[in-house]
């Protein structure tokens, strides 16, 4: 006969392998870092902080379940808890066995919530509603009246992304600049969709995710493709997309509101209501993640149907019922159109990409990169390396484009995606194609070599007029100029203190240099001349110079936060059965914290300012912020540092 389960901590060591692991998966944060045995994960679930985390996981159906728990005494039955809630035993016994998993609820005859759980919640307030399902998406069925349509369309949107962060890696003529606290101007995004011809929040999806997979980045000024990019771009477009959608199902970001205000934000907060600017922690949402995650595996299991985006915030609000509704309509909006920019969702449905993505969920990085890379591969057609052309200059590529056409994107309009691609070569398009420094002679020996017939005079013309025009204005970028006395610069263009600064003459007097403002003046005190900084408007601006002077670079790396566990949860779970056998000599605060989940009495010894030990029997009672706080055999309370807690 089992004995009876008098604490947490009996409960949890009772639980099997797999039950743990699924502890340390739905809690993360119990085994940062791994706790030295089951006492001291029990004293760490129970711990307020982390038990009132543990809520925002919790369905409707477990939230009543806390709700009501908190509300009786200690220690009901399962029959008096269902009785409580209109429900019968049976439809409570899911929920409540998801809550003894979390440790949020222990006991199997008299049922105990944990501590900061009944001290926080409702007031002695017991809902009567009870809820064991999660409604069902509803919407019309599927329907295609050409098959394959729809992955047809699913594999271009997967592609055209790829291009799109393709797109923004060669635009190192006119990169966009960086907001004072991290992201992208507002007014450069739309700029950067406007030349990729794509809605604002399209484009935002992308490099929202390049971001987050760490594909771009700033130097504090102006945003960048980075290492990472340069070698993920030799890789088939394919395995670009791969990464794409992988730091996308992962991150802890939004895209699509990008530009407007936090929902439910006051006008009467400026901060709060000031429009959220993308790569920025004004699109960080806590639990994003896990409630994308909920979305796409809603979808997965209601093939067929194109859900409504109602019936899916309701579903959502089910499972996340701590969430705001205004909150959950953001998000369910945002991720119906980030998952079909990316080609993972189309009206409502998973797409053969997105099953691909939610079967890879469990997988690791590696196996999840290969199979979404695989997914796509199957589903796009053969690339086609040939084209026609008319006489107006339209070109037609019948099929997925191969990479030796890429090039030929950069030197035209699109006019229609689907099946094939069909572009325009306009005097506008080949301005912006020669203004970027691409050859318009290889961009003739390219349609002369993969076209079907000969190229028409016109198209040739065309090219060639523009060439002989470009060029009688010239333009380049300069970011700081420097004026002075002809010697002075004469000096300083032979010097080679000064050749980091690349200067270019302009004049006997001016010259520029695409260097940064805070570097020239670092370059000519150390060329030994003593320059001035002044404003566009000539006057000093010793202030704006020491503030560039003092500014630091930005760093590339993108750290996602998110309670990932920082250990595998079966090495973690292997760790703490190992500690909890003996195997491991335990810390003072993890003994402590097992003394915690036990109600144990200890031996203290408490070091004084002049370094005596004061012995103490007491029982500690909580260990937060490396203070205890203890209650000794008096019944008097008392609260010390722990690194002045000693144990025999």
């Amino acid at each position: 006969m089992c004995a009876a389960i008098r604490s947490l901590a009996d409960a949890l060591r009772r639980f099997g392998d797999d039950r743990l692991v699924e502890l340390l998966r739905a809690r993360p944060d119990l085994a940062s870092p791994v706790p030295q045995g089951i006492s001291p994960l029990a004293a760490r679930a129970a711990g307020a902080g982390s038990a009132r985390r543990a809520l925002g996981a919790l369905t409707l159906p477990q939230l009543h379940l806390v709700e009501a728990l908190a509300a009786m005494e200690d220690g009901v039955s399962p029959s008096s808890l269902a009785q409580a809630v209109s429900a019968t035993p049976q439809e409570i016994s899911p929920a409540l066995e998801r809550l003894q998993t979390l440790a949020l609820v222990w006991g199997e005859d008299e049922l105990h919530l944990l501590r900061p759980l009944r001290e926080g919640l409702r007031s002695a307030r017991v809902r009567r509603t009870y809820t064991p399902l999660r409604p069902p998406l509803e919407g019309e069925p599927i329907s295609e009246r050409i098959p394959g349509t729809r992955t047809a369309q699913a594999v271009d949107r997967a592609l055209e992304a790829v291009r799109l962060l393709t797109g923004f890696a060669e635009m190192d003529d006119d990169p966009p600049g960086v907001l004072r606290k991290g992201g992208i101007p507002q007014r450069d995004l739309r700029r950067l969709a406007l030349r990729a011809g794509v809605e604002v929040p399209v484009l935002a999806t992308v490099l929202q995710s390049a971001w987050l997979a760490g594909l771009i980045g700033h130097d504090g000024e102006e945003w960048h493709p980075t290492r990472d990019w340069d070698t993920l771009c030799e890789l088939p477009e394919t395995q670009r997309w791969a990464e794409l959608v992988q730091a996308w199902t992962h991150g802890h970001h939004l895209a699509a509101p990008v530009g407007t205000p936090a929902p439910g934000s006051s006008a009467d907060t400026a901060a709060a209501s000031a429009p959220r600017a993308l790569l920025s922690d004004d699109l960080h949402r806590d639990g994003i993640r896990a409630r994308r995650l909920a979305v796409l595996r809603f979808l997965y299991e209601s093939p067929g149907i194109a859900a409504e985006p109602t019936s899916i915030m309701r579903a959502l609000a089910w499972s996340f019922p701590l969430v705001p509704p205004a909150v959950i309509a953001e998000e369910v909006e945002a991720v119906l159109l980030e998952g079909q920019t990316l080609g993972v969702i189309d009206t409502g449905a998973l797409t053969e990409l997105g099953i691909a993505v939610v079967d890879s969920l469990r997988a690791s990085v590696d196996r999840a990169d290969t199979r979404l890379t695989q997914a796509l591969a199957q589903a796009a057609p053969d690339p086609v390396d040939e084209l026609l052309i008319d006489s107006d200059g339209t070109v037609t590529i019948p099929g997925r484009p191969a990479p030796a056409l890429h090039p030929l994107l950069a030197w035209s309009e699109v006019v229609s995606r689907g099946g094939g691609i069909t572009l325009r070569l306009t005097s506008s398009s080949v301005r912006q194609a020669l203004g970027a420094g691409r050859d318009p002679l290889a961009l003739l020996d390219l349609l002369q070599a993969h076209s079907r017939t000969p190229v028409p005079q016109t198209v040739d013309y065309l090219v060639r007029d523009e060439m002989r025009r470009h060029g009688r204005v010239e333009v380049s970028r300069a970011s700081t100029v420097l004026t002075a006395e002809p010697d002075v610069l004469d000096l300083l263009t032979v010097s080679e203190s000064a050749a980091a600064l690349s200067l270019r003459r302009l004049a006997p007097t001016v010259a520029v240099t695409s260097s940064d403002a805070g570097f020239v003046l670092q370059v000519l005190r150390r060329a030994g001349v003593s320059p001035a900084a002044v404003g566009a408007d000539g006057r000093s601006a010793g202030q704006a110079a020491h503030l560039l002077h003092g500014r630091s670079p930005a760093t590339d790396l993108v750290t996602a936060d998110g309670p990932d566990l920082r250990v595998p949860p079966d090495e973690a779970v292997a760790r703490i059965r190992a500690a909890d056998a003996g195997q491991h000599e335990q810390s003072v605060s993890d003994r402590l914290l097992a003394a915690i989940a036990e109600s144990a009495m200890l031996e203290l010894g408490v070091v004084d300012g002049r370094g005596g030990v004061e012995r103490r029997r007491a029982v500690p009672l909580a260990l937060d912020g490396g203070r205890l706080r203890a209650r000794d055999d008096s019944g008097e309370e008392f609260t010390v540092l722990v690194h002045r807690v000693t144990l025999a």
